[in-house]
């Protein structure tokens, strides 16, 4: 009997050692972060982590375009108008509106009701695939969201977001010293961001460039929306830092989802089809992956909507997905419609650009080909 016991001891023992053996093997055969990404690794000290906030943007009942601070303050944004006193307590009226009840556009009822904000505690494809961004941006230090999705394109993955995630239309630049957290919610720390990769079940994470469609560059904040989507492009060698992982391409390390180009369903009445997931890392819950869902409806010609939906500033550019039900586990049948993109000074829901029928499907194809010329920081694709 203990010779019996001895030998499955022996057995277990050595299969860990082997598996061990392999994770190691693989790590070791990952190569090594690139100078210039590790410099951006640098970047982030504790002080600047501390100091980034949300770019969260917001219109007010005139149409006017702000940036809204943590503490509620509302910055001026692409003009000097402040903001009005009364903002937070009158209603809006809801920018380039075709019609509907404010903020609302119509739309069915979901059968399970709506999600305004709660911890995303499903997993899932999701779970891995969608992260935290760090990005510096006009003197200043933000975070947003955004989402691994599937590319089919060798040497290099790609990270979904928003535009005003990845380029400035004030000041006409593109970010600069960006990193992606992918899981974040699951650090080891189990308290606010830090200047630690090692703790990150998937570590940090540097793209090498950003792509936006070239209208949002030449116009401001609002009269852009329409085009506030965008990618950051992820070299797959020498871009990771941390936690060893599986492979040194990120889509490999963290999976993906797929993005639809698709009409998606909206507006479907007494149906869930049009039941959608917004999910995103909250700033103000910091480091928890948060969501809304609810039936999703219009607000204006260029922007899908959902009516109750109150994520916190930091979830910009984190993903809409419909599976085609009011259930989603997070698995890789839901398909990603749509970002993260803004809301009203006063009011809840948040909109998200159109992907289908627009130049998004452009967009993404430049960040699977292309790359920015001698000299340049990202791309602004004309499509």
């Amino acid at each position: 009997m203990n010779s019996i016991r001895i030998q499955g001891c022996l057995w277990v023992a050595l299969s860990v050692s082997a598996a061990l053996m392999s994770v190691n093997a693989a790590a070791q055969n990952r190569t090594a972060i690139d100078v210039e990404k590790a410099r951006v690794i640098q970047f982030w000290t504790p002080e600047r982590r501390a100091a980034a906030i949300p770019r969260d943007f917001v219109i007010d009942r005139r149409g006017l375009g702000y940036l809204r601070h943590p503490d509620g303050f509302l910055q001026p944004y692409g003009h000097k108008v402040a903001a009005e006193v009364t903002a937070r307590t009158l209603p809006p009226t809801p920018f380039a509106k075709p019609g509907g009840s404010p903020g609302g556009g119509g739309g069915g009822g979901s059968t399970t009701g709506d999600i305004k904000n709660a911890t995303w505690s499903s997993g899932g494809a999701i779970q891995t695939a969608a992260g935290r961004l760090l990005f510096a941006m006009a003197g200043g230090y933000y975070v947003c969201s955004g989402t691994v999705v599937t590319d089919v394109t060798s040497g290099r993955s790609i990270i979904a977001t928003a535009a005003h995630c990845v380029y400035d239309d004030a000041e006409k630049a593109f970010a600069t010293n960006a990193m992606f957290i992918p899981d974040q919610a699951h650090t080891t720390r189990g308290s606010k961001t830090d200047f630690n990769c090692d703790n990150d079940p998937l570590g940090c994470w540097v793209p090498s460039f950003g792509v936006v469609d070239v209208n949002w560059t030449t116009r401001v904040f609002p009269a852009n929306i329409a085009w506030d989507y965008a990618f950051y492009v992820v070299n797959d060698a020498g871009a990771h830092d941390g936690t060893p992982v599986s492979s040194d391409a990120l889509d490999v390390a963290a999976g993906s989802l797929d993005l639809d180009f698709n009409p998606p369903n909206v507006d479907v009445t007494n149906s869930s089809i049009d039941y959608t997931y917004a999910l995103g890392y909250s700033y103000r819950n910091d480091p928890k992956f948060m969501y809304c869902a609810m039936d999703m409806t219009t607000e204006g010609a260029v922007n899908w909507w959902l009516p109750s939906c109150g994520l916190s500033g930091g979830s910009s550019g984190g993903p809409w997905v419909q599976n085609g039900s009011n259930t989603w586990s997070g698995d890789t049948g839901g398909k990603i419609i749509s970002v993260n993109s803004w809301g009203y000074s006063n009011s809840p829901g948040m909109a998200g650009p159109k992907l289908a029928g627009t130049s998004a499907s452009c967009v993404f194809g430049s960040a699977k080909t292309d790359r920015p010329t001698a000299g340049g920081t990202g791309i602004a694709k004309s499509c």
